[in-house]
């Protein structure tokens, strides 16, 4: 083979091997585009991932941004209106119902009093006491017992007209005890001691003899007349509807007050002093209306 040929020859091989050569790198390019890439995942180029002590950018929880209403503080709110009441029934001697000038109905157990019930003595005299005192009357209700309402849901309150305690006055007319109270397991109301001490001092219209008749002195240059004493004031009244008082008296006193009279009484120094035991407050007027 002369030099030319051989020349040849090897040009020919070295560019077969040239293109060889070529064909496999173009096939590794294309295998690593195609490839999946794997990222160490401790590589020190890779990104940080934000930690869970990032402060969060969505909104608080409802534990947290549900506020607590707070009372209306305003120096301007305005004040209850006090409620003026009325008296509209009379129940019993201790029990009245009362409207509000609102139109609210109450029934009012008057604190610290017992008056007879139905049906007992003295029970028309008490109920007819507290009527004269509070029938038709604007009253003031006040609270004084350790409980609000008894058990049949009755206001417990105190019943004033004006200045007058209408159940201290009937203690002291002799139409109510002082009951329900510190020594009965009631508990102790500011007016106990007032009306303990009434109580003591005051004779029940109850408490008289049986009727009897007794010879008074004559109160006019007559002969003597038989004198009636009656047991309580039911009795009296159905002879004398206005009561018996002494002559000379000008008014019913309640707590040291002269009122009109109810119904004109029947004026007789000797009959009063036979039945003075109804004269429960000592104004000159037994069972006086």
């Amino acid at each position: 083979m002369s030099l030319s040929r051989a020349w040849c020859v090897v040009a020919v091989v070295a560019a077969f091997v040239l293109a060889a050569c070529d064909t496999g790198e173009i096939a590794d390019v294309g295998d690593a585009a195609t490839a999946p890439v794997a990222v160490a995942s401790d590589s020190a180029t890779s990104p940080a991932t934000p930690t869970s002590t990032a402060t969060p950018t969505t909104a608080p929880s409802s534990a947290t941004t549900v506020p607590t209403e707070a009372p209306d503080a305003s120096p301007n709110a305005a004040a209850p209106i006090a409620e003026s009441w009325t008296v509209v029934n009379i129940v019993d001697g201790d029990t009245v119902d009362v409207l509000s000038s609102s139109g609210v109905e109450e029934r009012i157990r008057v604190v610290g009093i017992d008056t007879p019930e139905q049906g007992q003595c003295g029970f028309e005299e008490a109920a007819d006491a507290l009527a004269r005192l509070v029938a038709g009357q604007t009253v003031t209700l006040v609270a004084g017992a350790r409980d609000d309402r008894d058990r049949y849901g009755r206001l417990l309150r105190y019943l004033d007209v004006g200045t007058v305690d209408a159940g201290l006055e009937l203690i002291r007319a002799g139409h109510a005890i002082a009951r329900y109270d510190s020594r009965d397991g009631y508990g102790r109301h500011p007016r106990e001691g007032a009306y303990v001490a009434a109580d003591a001092a005051s004779l029940s219209v109850c408490d008289a003899p049986a009727p009897t008749t007794t010879t008074a002195p004559p109160v006019a240059p007559t002969s003597a007349v038989t004198i009636q004493v009656f047991r309580n004031c039911a009795e009296l009244n159905v002879a004398y509807p206005g009561g018996v008082a002494k002559v000379g008296v000008t008014g019913n006193t309640v707590s040291g007050t002269l009122r009109p009279f109810g119904i004109t009484p029947h004026f007789d120094d000797a009959l009063y002093q036979a039945n003075i035991a109804r004269d429960g407050d000592k104004d000159g007027i037994a069972c006086e209306k």
